[in-house]
């Protein structure tokens, strides 16, 4: 379940829900693509596939931190309602070239709002995310 789960989190992580509809404000977008400090909050269920806990009500915390050493950096903290604690943090430092791709799929998503951009820019996101050399991830249900 805890694989699962993390799957899940790291989708959260991303903002790029296909269930839910969710995508991105235009205003995080905004400050996002300037690399300007900015944070949003929003809350969600993620399906876990256990039969005990059917689901996790998370919040999730967007920020845009600003550029550090060239890299827009950014931190999405996910809180778990139900554990009552945080439960992942993502720490991302993007290249102006990754800035430029995710800012453009994101506003496509928004305008399109159909299933290929989104799972686009969820593959993009993910694979961001799962490199070491971008992203850190710490899962805090692991320990």
């Amino acid at each position: 379940m805890k694989k699962f789960i993390l799957a899940g989190l790291l989708l959260i992580g991303t903002g790029a829900f296909a269930d839910n509809q969710y995508t991105y404000t235009p205003s995080y977008i905004s400050h996002l693509k300037a690399c300007s400090i900015y944070s949003e909050d929003y809350s969600t269920e993620i399906p876990t596939n256990d039969v005990n806990t059917p689901s996790l009500k998370v919040k999730s915390t967007e920020e845009v931190l600003g550029f550090i050493n060239g890299k827009c950096y950014t931190k999405s903290t996910v809180y778990s309602y139900d554990l009552d604690k945080t439960i992942m943090t993502i720490k991302c430092g993007l290249t102006r070239t990754q800035l430029a791709y995710i800012t453009k799929k994101m506003n496509e998503v928004n305008m399109q709002s159909s299933k290929e951009s989104k799972k686009e820019l969820q593959d993009q996101l993910t694979k961001i995310i799962e490199d070491k050399n971008a992203c850190r991830v710490k899962n805090y249900m692991e320990q």
